[in-house]
């Protein structure tokens, strides 16, 4: 099983197709990078993945639960969250601690 996996995902916005039919998979441990020019999809992914953007199809599994679909914070509790770009730290705390605010 998985740590996370992507079935054939597709992000409209609109009429505009964002990310068209994406599908992989991580286990526990790798590193995913992912990559491309301005509008190429990369923060609409990332966002479906953490349930703040809705997906036109495929599915998201995250441990061995499909998490299509549901609320950000049910996939945090279940250990995914974004921080995007730009955001402020909290200086004094570590990085694990900075994500683990964005989850509360």
């Amino acid at each position: 099983m998985s740590l996370l996996a992507l079935s054939d995902i597709t992000i409209r916005y609109s009429r505009l197709t964002a990310v068209r039919n994406v599908s992989f998979s991580m286990d526990e441990g790798e590193i995913l990078f992912i990559t491309g020019p301005n509008g190429a999809g990369k923060s609409s992914l990332l966002r479906a993945i953490a349930g703040v953007t809705p997906v036109a199809g495929g599915r998201i599994d995250l441990a061995g639960h499909e998490i299509t679909g549901q609320a950000p914070e049910n996939i945090a509790r279940l250990g995914f969250s974004m921080v995007p770009e730009g955001r402020d730290v909290f200086g004094s705390l570590t990085t694990e601690e900075n994500l683990l605010v964005g989850t509360g």
